[in-house]
């Protein structure tokens, strides 16, 4: 382009250029869109929630944001762009006393990879998105001796929410939990959620699982996390949550349930889900640069 950006923060008024900018970037990638306005605006407004665009002659030309989670995300063709954009970035991250910033890529998006690679970023490892056919007869769930199953309420958030803080915290050292109000506007305040496909089990009244299912669309199921505590694991507790879930969506009329997973979860997950028949399809690289 020959010329630096303009960066500034981003507003509604800019909310149709930014999902089309994203929405192309998607086709470009892997020939279809996964994006939704519905998904974008309820990023947006996540608590703790930066964003900005990047103009060239008045025009969006790229698009960042950085959560309260560290999570940083750039969409820009042009690689003068992206650096502007990363470098805005990063000055915010520090500005925040942030530690380190990460980001989520695909070897599909040249543009974000490559952006990551020369930014000094580095690739940890792999995020594996799978899915599970539900074609045919799935198995049902047997349920340790003593559990007892229930959906979620309300009065539920903050034990779910600490749940899968120290389970993710116990293994992963750079996980980064966010804010409580935070974590119920991204995983409740959008049209996918629905409470009864939330999946609370018990023992002694005590909450020592559980499985998040957002609701089937396009003929698909989503499980968007599934953790057992570390005291529960060994008994059968996380396959019974995953084949409820199968006959759940089965009976929805979904043809298939889908996740990801780390691909160096230490908990025996990624081995769970192959032997449930769950398949890969895509690897998310995980990238990160220490502030």
């Amino acid at each position: 382009m020959g010329r630096m950006p303009s960066i500034r923060d981003a507003t509604w008024d800019d909310f149709d250029a930014v999902f089309d900018l994203l929405d192309a970037r998607s086709r470009a990638a892997f020939g279809v869109s996964g994006q939704t306005k519905e998904r974008l605006k309820q990023q947006w407004e996540l608590p703790g929630a930066a964003k900005w665009v990047a103009l060239v002659d008045g025009h969006v030309a790229g698009y960042a944001t950085l959560q309260e989670d560290q999570e940083l995300g750039v969409a820009a063709v042009d690689p003068d762009v992206g650096d502007a954009l990363l470098a805005h970035a990063e000055a915010n991250a520090h500005s925040r006393g942030f530690e380190h910033v990460s980001a989520y890529a695909v070897r599909e998006d040249e543009p974000l990879w490559s952006l990551l690679h020369r930014g000094g970023f580095t690739h940890e490892r792999d995020v594996l998105r799978m899915w599970r056919m539900l074609d045919g007869d799935v198995p049902r769930p047997e349920w340790p001796d003593g559990a007892t199953v229930r959906t979620y309420t309300d009065g539920d958030a903050h034990a779910v929410h600490a749940l899968l803080d120290e389970a993710y915290s116990g293994w992963d050292a750079n996980y980064v939990p966010r804010s409580h109000d935070g974590w119920l506007a991204f995983m409740t305040r959008h049209e996918e959620f629905d409470r009864d496909l939330w999946l609370l089990v018990e023992r002694d009244g005590e909450l020592v699982g559980c499985a998040l299912q957002w609701k089937e669309s396009q003929n698909r199921g989503w499980v968007k996390d599934i953790v057992v505590r570390e005291s529960e694991r060994g008994r059968g507790l996380g396959k019974a949550l995953l084949r409820q879930g199968f006959q759940t969506y089965k009976a929805l009329g979904a043809d298939r349930v889908g996740l990801k997973v780390d691909s160096t979860n230490p908990t025996g997950a990624p081995q769970l889900y192959e032997r449930e028949g769950f398949v890969t399809d895509q690897r998310l690289g995980i990238w990160r640069k220490q502030l």
